[in-house]
């Protein structure tokens, strides 16, 4: 799978990166770079063009969006533990426009991860981080986290290497 990404900038990447990393380790799951998927390029890789010519007119970025919450819960491995965002009307157009050029199926809420609930070693899910237990996390990370607003630009393109679910083979590919 590919998909694009906003990066945080500076200082609150760094952070961010420190906490999914405290995370990780603590609770032997992956560790992984602090983003905002902005769409899965299902198809053609070729649309990636369209999409970084789109990047550089639209004058969107960068991007500040609003943190509403960080929420801990059983949705997905890769939505276990993230920082909701406000959807602002920019977000909305940035998103909406580039999921058009690719082709990219619906949007989930946008959202910054803290926690995948993936083993470190076997990248299987791990079933004991539990409800209960996401939530309690959560509010740790609600308690580290002092920005409310988030700034996001350096899009990239990331490449799970056709194994979605092994956070290792993971790599940024391309820039726009």
């Amino acid at each position: 799978m590919t998909s694009i990404w906003l990066q945080l900038q500076g200082s609150q990447e760094q952070a961010l990166q420190g906490l999914i990393d405290n995370m990780a380790a603590e609770h032997r799951t992956v560790s992984f770079r602090p983003h905002l998927t902005v769409c899965n390029v299902p198809g053609d890789l070729a649309a990636l063009d369209a999409a970084g010519a789109y990047i550089k007119e639209c004058g969107l970025l960068p991007l500040t969006v609003a943190k509403t919450a960080v929420t801990g819960a059983v949705i997905t491995p890769f939505r276990a533990v993230f920082i909701e965002v406000e959807y602002s009307p920019s977000l909305r157009e940035f998103r909406e426009r580039l999921r058009d050029i690719v082709g990219a199926p619906p949007l989930i809420p946008p959202h910054i991860s803290l926690l995948y609930t993936l083993d470190r070693v076997s990248q299987s899910h791990r079933p004991d981080l539990d409800a209960e237990m996401l939530a309690a996390i959560a509010a740790r990370c609600a308690e580290a986290i002092k920005d409310t607003d988030f700034t996001l630009a350096r899009p990239v393109v990331n490449s799970t290497g056709g194994a979605e679910t092994d956070v290792r083979s993971w790599k940024i590919v391309r820039k726009l």
